[in-house]
């Protein structure tokens, strides 16, 4: 039996990413994993438990469920697992003793804002635009100085298996199901960095834009102008591919391009780094998150959120090889050197979490 309890859900997602470094960890031993909040209130012994995309399927926070845990464990950190720097979840706050988010902003009193479609961005979307949802939620804000302490980074989706293989990861979650989260390793791909990816990288490809349109009007909206933006552009590569595709395309890419989804980080921003691949991607100065390949002309080229400046910006960079291929290396090189940190960090997080009483 392990000395920590980690509750999650099975999906690809958790068992690819979220629980990437759980399950790599060198003393796998003290975890012990639950799929169900019932189980851990039933048969579990332990006095810390860590709590992994919960209340994502379905998006409810189970308020009473939240009561009943708090009073049976010393010690609860969240994972709250979206992918954007809003919080959607933040009535967990005054049950655990520590939440941490794959994204911030930069500025925390924007968790005092109810923000439209809970994104920023779709926030900014329904401002700018009259952007609306068709069953808009009204979600829980925060202010209280004594609930925002308690925020803390966490590791995001550059943290996991690469790359992507839709049907080795379904089988991995499937086995996951049926056995256990322990067994979610022995599906894992290639486990290391490719090597130079930028020299091999043969850029037959100028811009990668396959996109997949996003579920609701108010995250989606950015995609539309981005797709108004470069359409008939033979620069830019749309449309629908296999995934087996997909992945040979970013590794003869100059650039990928990479808007907003679900929400601001994408798998896509860490493909294209691996691919060799210069990422092109809408502004992300108002958020913070690990790894972090997002310093503007350093490690990756924004352009606005409204995309105004979206084609300009990709002739600029596909003009210009030399500095192209500078900002490549760098994010390449940085993302390396973040990897590499991950076992400490992962250290330092759960220290953290054993060192807070509730």
């Amino acid at each position: 039996m392990g000395d920590i309890s980690v509750l999650s859900i099975h999906d690809r997602v958790a068992c690819f990413h979220s629980l990437y470094p759980f399950l790599r960890n060198e003393r796998p031993g003290r975890f012990d994993y639950f799929d169900s909040a019932e189980d851990c209130l039933k048969r579990d012994r332990n006095r810390t438990l860590v709590m992994v995309r919960s209340f994502i399927k379905p998006d409810r926070v189970d308020l009473p469920l939240m009561r009943k845990l708090r009073e049976k464990y010393e010690r609860i950190a969240f994972f709250h697992d979206d992918a954007g720097g809003g919080i959607p979840r933040l009535e967990v706050l005054p049950f655990v003793d520590l939440f941490y988010s794959k994204a911030l902003f930069r500025d925390r009193s924007l968790y005092g804002r109810s923000l439209y479609g809970k994104e920023l961005y779709s926030d900014f979307f329904h401002d700018r635009y009259g952007v609306t949802d068709p069953e808009p939620r009204q979600r829980a804000v925060e202010t209280r100085p004594e609930m925002l302490a308690k925020l803390r980074l966490s590791w995001n989706i550059g943290v996991g298996d690469y790359p992507r293989g839709k049907l080795r990861q379904r089988v991995g979650v499937a086995a996951s199901m049926a056995f256990s989260f322990k067994v979610t390793p022995l599906f894992y791909g290639r486990g290391r960095l490719p090597a130079d990816p930028v020299s091999r990288n043969p850029g037959t490809i100028p811009v990668h834009a396959r996109l997949a349109p996003a579920p609701r009007p108010s995250i989606a909206y950015q995609r539309k102008l981005v797709m108004e933006r470069i359409e008939g552009n033979p620069l830019f590569l749309t449309g629908s591919v296999s995934q087996n595709r997909y992945n040979s395309e970013l590794t003869r890419s100059r650039i990928v391009l990479s808007p907003f989804g679900w929400g601001e980080l994408c798998l896509r921003d860490f493909e294209a780094v691996l691919s060799g691949a210069l990422l092109l991607k809408p502004d992300m100065s108002h958020l913070e998150t690990w790894p972090d390949v997002f310093s503007p002309g350093e490690t990756y080229a924004p352009f606005s959120w409204e995309a105004g400046d979206l084609v300009e910006t990709a002739k600029r960079y596909l003009d210009d090889e030399a500095e192209r291929s500078r900002i490549v290396r760098n994010a390449y090189e940085s993302y390396r050197r973040q990897l590499a940190d991950l076992p400490s960090r992962f250290e330092r997080t759960i220290e953290e979490i054993e060192a807070r009483r509730g």
